[in-house]
């Protein structure tokens, strides 16, 4: 859920535009730079690479860099670009945006087209040398990313999910001292994701395996699927999938001799709050569960939630329109997971798209239709959305640790802690701990309002309370030293 948000379910409006071609001569690469400017008076920087093409003179390329939002070397489409004017089509957002060059030809001014608004847009050119030294220097301060040298070692390695014909890749770090230490298999959040589960240049599983290795616990942290060393495909597989991957953590960590093979849990951030203890409802080599963020409401709801939640937190609309908003979502969400004609759902979009305003022709509504049809008929979109995750946490009586952020909008803490104390409570799970962290995100951050507009915003990575508090659990528990094995926690729900 940390980069899937569905909201109104809809594609953006895309139009396109047709800017005369230019006798004007220009240098076979160009670079732009410069902002959008959103409501409110926020600024979103943007980077335009444009490539002129060899074997047809006057026809250019462009990709485009929005690192606020993770976007690098995105093909445009619909590219001109001449001595006066540029234009390109970010398609899959339905984005268009376009500008007019000064008499200078340094200077550009224009807008972004996309959900039926305009937002202005001001761009400079300059050189990938300036570029690169700007970008450089305006790195945002990640304080908590760990430097070296470390007191553990740190162990690149590659292990075998042989049930799915996975190579997973990924970086094992192991206390100092002859152990046998408790371990820890990390499970990333939705999306594809590298093991440092890396967001706006936050790291927040390196800090984690840091934190948890300087104490005592080892930590394995990998590749999602196709992400990195680790083969397969992520949008192609599902959580289920996932779950045998972390269980194929497990069994290598049980190879590893320094390990204590009979103290090695799995904890998930997101949607790896739902991996954890689907994995360790499958096996008996799971000694205990961390859920970060995880859910225990299925995910139709979850989707329902969060959508609601961050709209909410733009102030555009209001209770009635929320409402309004939110009742078309889950009756289109219905609709569009049925088996009705491929045809009929994407009128059903096209139909919604015009019902917020949105002006295009049939062609281009039809053709944005499909692609956001495409994305959610992948596996992975379908087990979700079908997913209850309390049957399994149901099945679970080993030790259980399950945090949330009290400002999380996309694991809405009170609701999905609830459930999950339920349904372990169901289970006769005798040593299970939930908690709401106050002021905390979905990242674990401390937060203004929780919205996602704010993660790469925030220096901090992942609170140290909620790092002591992981530790401090695990270590109550599955600490190495045996004096600590007489003080184990008893189950505490708060």
């Amino acid at each position: 859920m940390t980069r899937r948000v569905i909201s109104h379910l809809l594609a953006l409006t895309l139009l396109l535009v047709l800017v005369p071609l230019s006798h004007a001569a220009l240098a076979p690469d160009e670079h732009w730079r410069g902002e959008i400017t959103l409501p409110g008076g926020m600024q979103l920087g943007l980077i335009v690479h444009f490539q002129s093409s060899a074997d047809q003179p006057g026809q250019w390329t462009a990709t485009l860099d929005i690192p606020q939002q993770g976007l690098k070397n995105a093909p445009m489409t619909d590219v001109t670009y001449t001595a006066t004017e540029m234009a390109f089509t970010l398609k899959i957002a339905g984005a268009v945006f376009t500008a007019k060059i000064d008499e200078t030809g340094q200077s550009a001014d224009g807008e972004l087209a996309q959900h039926g608004m305009t937002f202005p847009m001001h761009l400079q050119r300059q050189t990938a040398e300036e570029i690169a030294r700007q970008l450089e220097a305006e790195k945002p301060n990640r304080p908590q990313t760990p430097q070296p040298p470390f007191p553990y070692e740190v162990r690149e390695v590659t292990y075998r999910n042989q049930a799915d014909d996975i190579t997973i890749a990924g970086t094992l770090t192991i206390p100092d001292g002859d152990g046998p230490f408790p371990a820890v298999v990390m499970i990333t959040g939705s999306g594809p994701q590298d093991r440092d589960e890396s967001l706006k240049q936050h790291q927040p599983f390196w800090i984690i395996a840091d934190y948890l290795s300087r104490r005592g616990i080892a930590v394995l942290r990998s590749d999602d699927r196709g992400i990195g060393g680790t083969s397969g495909s992520t949008p192609d597989s599902t959580s289920e999938g996932f779950a045998r991957d972390a269980l194929a953590g497990v069994t290598y960590l049980k190879t590893i001799d320094r390990i204590n093979h009979a103290r090695i849990g799995v904890m998930g951030h997101s949607e790896g709050g739902i991996v954890g203890p689907l994995a360790a409802s499958q096996s008996d080599d799971v000694a205990f569960v961390v859920m970060l963020a995880g859910t225990g409401l299925p995910g139709s709801d979850i989707l329902r939630m969060q959508t609601r939640l961050i709209v909410e937190a733009t102030g555009m609309l209001t209770a009635e329109q929320l409402d309004e908003m939110e009742r078309t979502q889950r009756e289109a969400l219905a609709r569009i997971m049925s088996d009705a004609p491929m045809q009929e759902k994407i009128d059903m979009v096209v139909a919604l798209m015009r019902e917020q305003g949105m002006a295009a022709d049939d062609a281009t509504l039809n053709a944005l239709a499909e692609q956001q049809l495409a994305q959610m008929n992948t596996a992975w979109f379908k087990f979700f959305y079908a997913y209850d995750p309390r049957p399994a946490l149901r099945k679970i009586t080993c030790p259980v640790l399950a945090i949330n952020g009290s400002l999380d909008l996309q694991v809405p803490p009170r609701e999905n802690l609830e459930e999950i104390r339920k349904a372990l409570t169901e289970a006769g799970n005798k040593d299970f701990t939930i908690k709401e962290l106050e002021g905390l995100n979905h990242l674990f951050q401390h937060a203004t309002t929780g919205s996602p507009d704010e993660y790469g915003n925030i220096e901090e990575t992942f609170a140290p309370e909620a790092l002591e508090l992981i530790a401090n659990w695990i270590n109550a528990r599955f600490a190495s030293a045996p004096e600590a094995d007489a003080e184990a926690a008893p189950a505490t729900i708060q």
